[in-house]
C-alpha cells in the first residue's frame, strides 16, 4: 500500500490540538490508524504543541479534545456501550453505532456513522467498479479516507488509506477504480451540490 495523499498540516494540526469537529476528527483518525508517516507527524506537533504549552502561561482547559480518548476507552458519546466489534472495521469506527447499509443510487450504497454532538455528517459509502458519481461541489467541507480500492477525480487518484481534504474550492466528478471499486468514510459539512442537469435531478434524492 502507497499512500499518496495526507491531511494537510493544518488539518492536523487542529486535529492535534483537539478543536476539529468531531466527524471530521473521526476520518482524520481513521487514516492516522492507516498512515505510519501521518502518525509520525501527528506525534511531531504534538511534541510542539506541547512545547508551547509548557511556556504559556497556566489556563482553564476547554473545548474538545477529538475522537481518539473516546474510542479507547470503546465507549460512544451517547454513554451507550460499544455494540461488538464489526470485522473489517477500522478499530477508531469500533465505538460508534453504524446504521446498515441502503442503496442511494446504482451500484451506490451508503451507511450512516452515528457521532452525537458533531456538525459534519458521518457516512461510509461503497460503489461498485467502474461507477462515476455525479458531477458535484460543496458548501462546507467533505473530508475522506479511502478504506479500499481506489477512485480519481480532477485531483488526483486517492487508494486505500489516502485522505481527500476537500473544500467549497473544490468541483469534481469522482470515478471508481474499474477493477477494485471503492468503500470510504466521508464527513460533511454544509451540503452536498450536484451539478447539471443529471444532478439537479438526483438533488432531491440524494441527502449525503
Amino acid at each position: 500500500m502507497s499512500i499518496v495523499h495526507r491531511p494537510s498540516d493544518e488539518a492536523l494540526a487542529a486535529f492535534a490540538a483537539g478543536t476539529l469537529d468531531e466527524g471530521l476528527a473521526l476520518v482524520v483518525a481513521i487514516h492516522l490508524e492507516i498512515d505510519p508517516v501521518s502518525r509520525q507527524r501527528l506525534r511531531d506537533l504534538e511534541a510542539v504543541q506541547g512545547a508551547l504549552l509548557e511556556a504559556a502561561e497556566p489556563a482553564a482547559m476547554s473545548g474538545t479534545f477529538g475522537v481518539l480518548p473516546l474510542a479507547s476507552r470503546g465507549i460512544a458519546d451517547s454513554g451507550r456501550p460499544a455494540a461488538a466489534p464489526e470485522r473489517g472495521l477500522p478499530r477508531v469506527l469500533r465505538p460508534y453505532v453504524i446504521g446498515p447499509w441502503r442503496k442511494i443510487g446504482f451500484r451506490i450504497a451508503m451507511r450512516r456513522v452515528d457521532v452525537p454532538g458533531a456538525e459534519a455528517r458521518v457516512f461510509m459509502l461503497r460503489a461498485a467498479p467502474g461507477v462515476s458519481l455525479p458531477h458535484h461541489k460543496h458548501s462546507g467541507l467533505e473530508w475522506t479516507t479511502i478504506l479500499s480500492g481506489a477512485f480519481e477525480h480532477d485531483h488526483g487518484r486517492f487508494a486505500t488509506g489516502d485522505f481527500d481534504e476537500a473544500g467549497e474550492e473544490h468541483v469534481h466528478t469522482p470515478r471508481v477504480d474499474p477493477v477494485e471499486g471503492c468503500t470510504c468514510i466521508s464527513a460533511v459539512t454544509g451540503e452536498v451540490l450536484f451539478q447539471g442537469w443529471l444532478g439537479r435531478i438526483l438533488q432531491p434524492l440524494v441527502r449525503l
